[in-house]
């Protein structure tokens, strides 16, 4: 069955390439008269927790918070819990603490940089679902001691701001090499955008195809680069500028090798996740050949349908389950790159 809901843990990339603007392909956009405005609820957490000066100023806080405790601590009433609130009380008391949320601030919240690029991304969701209703949005920084950089859900999306500091960070979480590259804030908003996407893309759940997980996230990628329209290809798929520029230059080899392999109709879960998931390279197509290429085709796929039918609303498509349907109605197949 495929996944119908992401938490978002290690996910993002840092530097990434200029050139592809050139590669961009176009992009519908929505007329700036036709948004909607909205006003979305943006808190700082950290501003009130570093003010705390005892034990019970965190249980005041928690117990006006009960979402976030919830869904990102995820403890239910975590006021009532001492050694939640006693942890709470020391972690912000942490000088240290203090100055990496200083500089998470300098980075991402001066100016609003974060609100602003959230706030186009929930407008432009509610022009293509008028009773789509924005979450408020929490940021926080924790130190890693959660193991959680973002929590998204219907009603409230947690960030967790210090994950996102780019290479320069004094401080960087622990994780593979090729996911730490990604963390840095220009990825905030694909990453929730992609989250967010789950909410609206149906899917067969007896269809456990290659092509299935393909099609569907390929309409994640579709999805977001309607509601994010300036977002470069690289910042959507978390890949580095460099990177597509090659999967561009070998995309006969690819799409050969998912012919020759069979690999569209394959049910085996290990080898699905081997094209889909997170990896560093897929080595069976080329040691250049980054993971998730499964993905990336699936994305070019539906673009290809979309393109060919324009009547074709993206409310329509996302609520398409036929992904079969989708890949022989697109038609799709690589151009051969030129010499």
């Amino acid at each position: 069955m495929l996944p119908r809901f992401f938490i978002f843990t290690f996910l993002v990339f840092a530097l990434f390439s200029c050139k592809e603007d050139n590669q961009e392909k176009k992009r519908i956009t929505i007329p700036k008269d036709e948004k909607p405005k909205l006003n979305i609820h943006y808190e700082n957490l950290s501003q009130g927790l570093f003010n705390v000066k005892t034990p019970k100023d965190v249980k005041i806080f928690l117990e006006k918070h009960p979402r976030f405790s919830a869904e990102y601590l995820e403890v239910p009433n975590a006021a009532a819990d001492p050694k939640m609130v006693d942890f709470m009380f020391n972690l912000y008391s942490n000088p240290q603490l203090k100055s990496f949320y200083e500089e998470s601030e300098k980075y991402i919240n001066q100016p609003p940089y974060l609100k602003d690029q959230l706030t186009d991304l929930f407008e432009n969701i509610k022009f293509y679902y008028p009773t789509y209703n924005a979450p408020e949005v929490n940021t926080i920084v924790t130190g890693f001691k959660f193991n959680k950089d973002i929590s998204v859900s219907d009603s409230l999306v947690v960030i967790s701001t210090d994950y996102f500091l780019g290479p320069k960070a004094q401080f960087r979480p622990v994780t593979y090499e090729y996911f730490l590259s990604r963390y840095d804030k220009p990825f905030i908003a694909p990453m929730i955008a992609m989250a967010l996407s789950n909410k609206f893309n149906d899917v067969d759940p007896k269809d456990e195809t290659m092509l299935a997980h393909m099609i569907y996230h390929g309409k994640t990628l579709y999805f977001m680069e309607r509601v994010l329209p300036e977002t470069p290809d690289s910042l959507l798929i978390m890949y580095p500028g460099k990177t597509v520029e090659d999967i561009e230059k070998n995309l006969d080899v690819i799409w050969g090798h998912f012919i020759d392999k069979k690999l569209f109709y394959e049910t085996k879960p290990r080898i699905i996740e081997k094209y889909i998931g997170e990896s560093p390279k897929i080595s069976e197509i080329g040691e250049k050949c980054p993971g998730r290429i499964g993905r990336w085709l699936g994305w070019q796929i539906v673009r290809k349908y979309m393109k060919d039918h324009p009547d074709v609303t993206l409310q329509d498509l996302m609520a398409d389950k036929n992904a079969r349907k989708i890949f022989e109605e697109s038609k799709y197949k690589p151009k051969k790159p030129t010499k």
